[in-house]
């Protein structure tokens, strides 16, 4: 029993089927190399196939938290962690035909979507005290951990592009079953009106949350979807690109137990902590451009993925505690929707870079995540 009196048999297997989908949604960050080597993409093709996830996890999540709020999280999460695999079969079959990766992506986003929607939600009804923390580290671990195996095994494995994607089926087809055992333990909600995203219309939601969540992918993707192309290694560059990730997502993990420490004090200083360490990151990274130099990434991917930790653990429980209970997945909902705009950055910057110097770019991003950091403290002053 943990100290809520929920035994972790009861929240575990949902939060597995989380750390599952997380693997699934960025196993993908380590291979962009290797689909530019192979497939012989540029002019930014890899980012956009690595960015259009977002585009599908927008409606995912627009639609998955609003409809577990009124049927349940489990009709929602279940058949969604169940499509993963199947997903994953299209990003495999891709390798023979590129534009499927495209169509990979976008759905892997869709059902990454609504599992992280209503599987938040379901997670912190069964355990109310460790949920939160409990989703925020078992995704955190899938998004570290798929991306370092699929790097590991594309490095030597033969057919990369095929077998990288062999241990999120395993994962997936052990995971669901038993996630299926689990009930919900809410009454749902079938109201006759159209589903509502009311958080969108909630000023201490976009004054507090938003400027702050957009921060949450836009530092970690910068790390170790961008760093590790525009700055390469020479030896075992998969390798290093998925120790990359894994580093930056690492440290994310590291973070969020002292974020939660911190934000016992006070919820913004974890968004402050948050936003400096994004801040610094990215002003490392612009050196590390500048420089050419690659053993500085680990410099760069560190901070940004403390960044990530903290703004992700102040995110996600600033909306817990805006939400009423009956909206809580439609706001996390709209909150993940802000997280994940920031995996454009990569394509956005790869764009601009035609232009601007890559190192310039991302030192006008630190700016812009200073000026967030002054203001979220200008904000804590003027409430104070």
């Amino acid at each position: 029993m943990d100290k809520s009196g929920s035994s972790p048999g009861r929240w575990l297997p949902v939060a597995l089927i989380m750390f599952g989908v997380g693997w699934g949604a960025n196993q993908f960050a380590s291979l962009l190399g290797l689909y530019t080597e192979r497939l012989h993409l540029g002019g930014g093709a890899a980012q956009a196939m690595f960015g259009v996830y977002a585009l599908g996890l927008v409606p995912g999540l627009a639609a998955g938290g609003p409809l577990s709020d009124r049927f349940g999280r489990r009709r929602v999460a279940l058949p969604a962690a169940c499509a993963s695999g199947p997903v994953t079969l299209v990003l495999m079959a891709g390798a023979a035909v590129p534009e499927l990766l495209y169509a990979g992506r976008l759905l892997a986003g869709a059902v990454t979507g609504a599992v992280l929607a209503a599987g938040t939600a379901w997670v912190k009804e069964l355990a109310p005290g460790p949920g939160v923390r409990a989703t925020a580290l078992a995704v955190s671990a899938g998004f570290g951990a798929g991306p370092l195996a699929a790097a590991l095994i594309a490095q030597w494995a033969p057919l990369p592009l095929v077998t990288a994607y062999a241990p999120h089926l395993l994962i997936m087809a052990v995971t669901v079953p038993a996630a299926a055992r689990v009930p919900d333990v809410r009454h749902v909600r079938r109201a006759s009106g159209g589903l509502r995203l009311d958080g969108l219309r909630r000023p201490a939601f976009r004054t507090s949350v938003v400027p702050v969540a957009i921060w949450t992918f836009a530092a970690p993707t910068s790390a170790f979807a961008l760093l590790p192309s525009v700055v390469p290694v020479r030896q075992a560059p998969l390798v290093h690109a998925g120790l990359v990730t894994a580093l930056t997502l690492g440290a994310g993990m590291a973070a969020q137990p002292f974020a939660r420490r911190l934000e016992a004090r006070h919820p913004r200083l974890v968004a402050r902590a948050g936003l400096a360490a994004v801040s610094a990151g990215l002003l490392v990274a612009a050196l590390t451009v500048a420089l050419r130099e690659p053993a500085l990434t680990a410099a760069a991917a560190v901070p940004l993925g403390l960044g990530y930790g903290f703004v992700l653990t102040y995110s996600l429980g600033e909306t817990a505690r805006i939400a009423a209970p009956d909206e809580l997945a439609g706001l996390t909902a709209v909150a993940y929707a802000v997280i994940y705009a920031g995996m454009f950055t990569p394509l956005l910057l790869t764009v601009l870079a035609r232009a601007v110097p890559m190192a310039l770019l991302l030192a006008v991003l630190s700016g812009l995540a200073a000026l967030c950091l002054l203001r979220t403290g200008r904000q804590a002053v003027l409430r104070s």
